[in-house]
């Protein structure tokens, strides 16, 4: 006897393809179609409702194409000056969420996110924005958008600005005469990182 076809299902906006009253037997499941820029699971899985308690089964599917994004987080006009323990949320570009609350930024300031879905000849933009910022700097809230080619990285540099900013004055005189300014001689900053 052949397997009767029972109906079919599109996945939702939260990948949920649903069928409900369903009665008691053997029942298989196979994707048809795969949303775009992914590849469809051809398996064919096999359940058996009991009762009326839904059967949950989670299923992947990968994308065809990946690129990469990594965030590289500094303090703002510091470029140099490296930003670890910011968190990030990564969206697709209708802010749909892909990751709600990112590892923190690494020692190194940077934070990636790899394998993210990208299509060949049409770069695939999500939206980067931060969620917590570093301890003693204000929370970045602008939202980035950054375009993601297949098997490119692409790059997004996301300042904070510091809670308290300080400030040096270094006085230069003349031994001997302190209360002459010395003009034209010049000093390097250096920033502390041992």
């Amino acid at each position: 006897m052949a397997d009767i076809l029972i109906g079919t299902a599109q996945t939702n906006e939260n990948g949920l393809a649903a069928f409900t009253g369903l009665p008691p037997g053997t029942y298989k499941y196979v994707q048809t179609s795969a949303t775009t820029g992914y590849t469809s699971d051809p398996t064919e899985y096999t359940i058996t409702i009991t009762n009326a308690t839904p059967v949950e089964a989670d299923r992947t599917n990968t994308p065809t194409a990946t690129g990469t994004i990594t965030i590289t987080k500094s303090v703002a006009g510091f470029p140099a000056y490296v930003l670890p323990g910011a968190t990030f949320k990564l969206a697709d570009s209708n802010g749909k969420a892909l990751v709600s609350v990112s590892s923190p930024t690494a020692a190194d300031g940077t934070l990636t996110f790899q394998n993210v879905m990208s299509i060949a000849g049409t770069p695939q933009t999500y939206e980067v924005t931060e969620v917590a910022a570093p301890s003693g700097y204000e929370q970045n809230t602008t939202k980035y958008d950054v375009p993601v080619t297949v098997n490119q990285t692409a790059t997004q540099a996301v300042p904070n600005t510091p809670s308290v900013q300080g400030a040096l004055d270094i006085t230069l005189t003349d031994t001997n005469y302190t209360s002459y300014g010395l003009q034209g001689s010049g000093y390097d900053l250096y920033l502390v990182t041992d």
